[in-house]
């Protein structure tokens, strides 16, 4: 399958089922970061499946991930802390 072949189904896939047309990059990408918040113990699992061989890249997505679960974490207790007051 050639990369346009690839990048279309993916755009297709992604629009049909979430609504957005999300390219190959950013598909991508976003599997480092799904990683990073739900398997945040494995830090490599990044790289690993996306075989990126400069830890940084993979590193930048993790910390952006981390960085999202944390200020999702403190909205929740914002939340809770609100509907006890």
């Amino acid at each position: 399958m050639t990369y346009l072949g690839v990048e279309k189904v993916i755009s297709e896939t992604t629009l049909a089922t979430v609504g957005i047309d999300v390219s190959p990059h950013l598909f991508r990408t976003s599997g480092v970061s799904t990683s990073a918040v739900y398997a945040g113990s494995s830090p490599h699992l990044g790289s690993a499946l996306l075989h990126h061989t400069d830890p940084a890249v993979t590193e930048r997505h993790y910390n952006h991930a981390t960085n999202l679960s944390a200020a999702q974490s403190y909205a929740a207790l914002i939340r809770t802390l609100r509907k006890h007051n």
